[in-house]
């Protein structure tokens, strides 16, 4: 792949502002990644003297930027298919019903729809070619083969820029409408122009698998070489969480209890407090979106829904909520805005939110797919959505997320069987198709493939068939091996077993994705290295007292131990000088906060407090040090020199005192 970085001249903070940029300047395949969210490269799009059809994957986006842009925007989204729910949570669904949804036939070139689309589109070039002004098409992924068609036969379709913005979704769409990303690939590699555009474009591992952008032009656009005051770093809290209905629900009860924070800004000169009057949740289900509006009894009047505009999404809000809730709409600039907006993937992409005093907070749970937030993608595109400058959480947000639990975890050998296992089954379907010559053989293969892909969701293998429309008006069936699926699933894999392994991946993986290299996160991360390699509860307290962390990086990483860990209840209960008196003795901190109901666990904690490996002890003191250790946790037991064994492998051994053999034990190793 050939890279190559192009600097932002200084004085320009906008792509619109930028007189040099044009699509000439690039080769007619290649790869955008604008750097910064919120630069106004969309808007340059409309606003050029360029003919752009501009592809989003979302319709809720397009809707957004048509109503800014109501006389100037031709809009087309394919009315034929509803769009595909992305919101979904495909292990707790019906696949079947989701693949019903997916398959379903574009508009044929004969139908009504198909007619009118034709009409307008003419319409719409002939007026804006009379009046001196350039076409602006915005399509929809799944209906730019209608656009295309009808602009070839207008004999216009060489006249424009095909621009695919924020194209990482095909990648991560994939898993819900693979065929349609499918499609969509196959026909931007029919067109002269296909500029893929991202401030996230997907990871240079993921694109160099993908036969459709492995050797494509890639260009980044540098906009801190000459102006670094234009890459603002942005501010965000990182905090453990125990479910995400249980902390959203917190944060409503303190707006709707009037707790607001509130911050002062000078404002011409002059200190102004702002007060946070309003939320915006970042949850990508829409189950949990209904259940949290539920249990803090939410009214339509407080919370805007942004999610799939699909029927099945609108049946379940209101099924749960009430006819009176319904699937809501971006406001535009100027617009008032509710109390809490929620929002699922939809609109991670490209939504410009101009709420004057709205706090962003973002919940990811590794443990269920469609909440698990991917770091390195998402968090950059939600962190860009408040546009206002006024608002001074403009770059800020905070994010709670929950690791991956013992039962989710995979070891990469045994997904790397599964992969293979796919692999081999996909490349002999392919080849038994190959070697059919017969085309009413050819044609039943490619049917059964697409049936079981519809079927099984690609759980076996990798086959999808893609129609081809030929210029005679012929629809082919072609099987193809599905690389988008492949890597979707190796990046799922990525996500959730390495990114959110524990609490100092999450950090790690989020320090390097918003390149914040500041002090006081070097100070965090070479930290959590540490902490996170100790294995006791002794030695945890010891590094937690005494490394000497700045006060901004003791609450980063206080952030970062759930709240029911005992170790951080005791630092934050004690302080570090008081712990360190007791020598982060477990039984002394526990005695010292009135804990001394006897457990098996306190026990065993209290046993490897007070003894450690390579000890050379008397029996006679062994058994004074577990009377003592005893009584201290209420255990009602005779003590014996004999019970260390049941911790500890011993080797019986002596010492002489005054000439007398005295015996004793040596501690070996921990017992199991």
């Amino acid at each position: 792949m050939i890279r190559e970085k192009i600097i932002v001249p200084s004085g320009i903070r906008y792509i619109s502002d930028w007189n040099e940029f044009n699509f000439n300047k690039f080769p007619g395949k290649c790869i955008i990644n604008k750097q910064l969210p919120g630069c106004g490269f969309t808007e340059y799009c409309i606003r050029s003297n360029e003919n752009i059809i501009l592809c989003s994957p979302r319709k809720m986006l397009l809707k957004n930027k048509k109503n800014q842009h109501k006389f100037d925007i031709y809009l087309v989204v394919n009315e034929m298919d509803k769009e595909s729910n992305i919101d979904k949570d495909l292990s707790k669904v019906d696949k079947t019903t989701i693949v019903n949804e997916q398959f379903k036939e574009t508009i044929d070139n004969n139908s009504e729809i198909y007619k009118r689309l034709y009409h307008e589109i003419e319409e719409y070039c002939i007026s804006r070619s009379i009046n001196g002004l350039p076409c602006k098409i915005l399509v929809t992924y799944d209906s730019y083969r209608i656009v295309k068609d009808i602009l070839e036969k207008l004999d216009r379709f060489y006249t424009f820029y095909t621009v695919v913005d924020e194209f990482q979704s095909i990648l991560h769409d994939s898993r819900f409408k693979s065929d349609t990303e499918l499609k969509f690939l196959e026909y931007l590699i029919q067109s002269p122009t296909a500029y893929f555009v991202s401030a996230t474009p997907m990871m240079d591992e993921y694109l160099e698998m993908l036969d459709e952008f492995k050797d494509l032009p890639y260009y980044e656009l540098d906009w801190y070489t000459e102006d670094p005051s234009r890459v603002i770093k942005p501010d965000l809290d990182v905090f453990l969480m125990r479910s995400v209905g249980e902390k959203a629900s917190e944060i409503i009860q303190k707006y709707l209890n009037s707790e607001f924070e509130s911050i002062v800004v000078m404002r011409e000169g002059i200190p102004t407090k702002i007060v946070s009057t309003e939320a915006v949740f970042y949850v990508n289900s829409v189950n949990h979106i209904t259940s949290i509006i539920k249990k803090n009894n939410l009214t339509p009047e407080q919370c805007n829904i942004l999610c799939s505009d699909t029927p099945d999404n609108l049946k379940k809000i209101q099924r749960r909520l009430g006819k009176k809730f319904t699937i809501g709409e971006v406001p535009l600039e100027g617009d008032s805005h509710k109390m809490f907006t929620f929002c699922t993937r939809t609109v991670y992409l490209g939504a410009d939110f101009y709420s004057l005093c709205a706090r962003s907070f973002i919940f990811s749970d590794s443990n269920i797919d469609s909440l698990a937030v991917d770091i390195s993608e998402d968090l950059p595109q939600i962190l860009g959505r408040q546009r206002l400058k006024e608002n001074p959480w403009k770059n800020s947000a905070t994010f709670y997320y929950r690791s991956t639990a013992n039962y989710r975890e995979m070891k990469a050998e045994d997904f790397q069987k599964i992969i293979d296992d796919k692999m081999s089954m996909t490349e002999s379907l392919l080849r038994v198709y190959s070697t059919t010559f017969i085309d009413k053989d050819k044609y039943s293969l490619a049917k059964t493939y697409q049936d079981l892909a519809k079927l099984k969701n690609y759980k076996d293998d990798y086959v999808a068939v893609n129609k081809v429309h030929t210029k005679e008006g012929n629809i082919i069936l072609r099987p193809v091996h599905n690389q988008l699926v492949l890597v979707n699933e190796i990046r799922a894999f990525k996500i959730q077993q390495i990114d959110y392994k524990d609490r100092f991946t999450v950090f790690s993986t989020i320090h390097n994705t918003l390149t914040r290299d500041d002090i006081v996160n070097h100070e965090v991360s070479e930290f959590l290295k540490i902490y996170t390699s100790l294995t006791t509860i002794h030695d945890k307290l010891k590094i937690l007292c005494e490394y000497g962390l700045s006060n901004d990086a003791i609450q980063i990483v206080l952030g970062q131990i759930a709240d029911s860990d005992e170790i951080k209840s005791y630092y934050t209960t004690l302080g570090s000088q008081r712990l360190k008196g007791m020598g982060y003795h477990v039984t002394k901190i526990k005695r010292s906060l009135g804990i001394i109901t006897f457990s098996q666990e306190l026990l065993e904690s209290s046993i490897y407090s007070e003894f450690k490996i390579g000890d050379k002890i008397t029996l006679a003191d062994i058994k004074l040090k577990l009377e003592y250790l005893y009584k201290s946790i209420n255990y009602d037991a005779a003590p014996k020199a004999k019970d260390l064994e049941n911790y500890f492998e011993v080797k019986n051994s002596s010492i002489y005192e005054n000439g007398k053999k005295i015996k004793c034990y040596t501690l070996i190793n921990k017992k199991e």
